[in-house]
């Protein structure tokens, strides 16, 4: 940690310090919860998401065309934004009458997001050898990337199981996030 004799700021220092890994332990807890209730509840869970991303772009698409609209004499690019703002209305719209494809799409979104956590893990791997117990992080990086290789095939395979897995996923990944602040300390 940080010795306040060397930094006349450790204090504050060590106030944020805490106040991160405090911070780090609510974010890990709170994807547990969201993991528990992705498995107990999957169907509600993709109604919801469905619901959440068709009416955020078919309201965002709205406004933004009305905003090019209103100002189509000052906007550069009008016709682009226009045709670009009537695309995520189409967008929300379809998604908001085919659950299927938000559960296609929001299964390659995040089985890469799980990817790239795990080569977060990786480099962190990396840059900490020979200096602490880097198991951990290479463990968890193996965990992100055989989550997110099976988010990604299960979007393209199977629409059920993927919820169930989401869930199974960040619940994991929470626990992993508190284990790191406790334990492992790689955070």
């Amino acid at each position: 940690m940080y010795n306040n004799r060397q930094d006349p700021k450790g204090g504050i220092r060590m106030f944020v310090v805490t106040r991160l890994k405090n911070l780090g332990y609510f974010l890990g807890i709170a994807l547990m919860i969201f993991g528990a209730a992705f498995i107990v509840m999957p169907e509600r869970i993709v109604g919801l998401i469905t619901i959440l991303v068709g009416a955020i772009l078919l309201l965002y698409g709205f406004f933004r065309t009305l905003a090019v609209i209103f100002k189509w004499n000052t906007v550069k690019n009008r016709i682009l934004l226009l045709v670009l703002s009537l695309a995520l209305m189409g967008t929300g719209l379809y998604i908001l009458l085919n659950t299927s494809a938000t559960i296609h799409i929001t299964g390659a979104v995040l089985g890469l997001f799980a990817i790239l956590l795990a080569v977060d893990r990786f480099v962190s791997a990396h840059k900490m050898r020979g200096q602490v117990n880097i198991m951990p992080a290479v463990l968890f990086g193996i965990i992100h990337l055989v989550f997110g290789a099976g988010l990604i095939y299960a979007s393209l395979q199977m629409f059920s199981f993927i919820v169930i897995l989401y869930g199974v996923y960040l619940f994991v990944a929470g626990l992993m996030v508190v284990l790191s602040l406790r334990l492992f300390n790689d955070f």
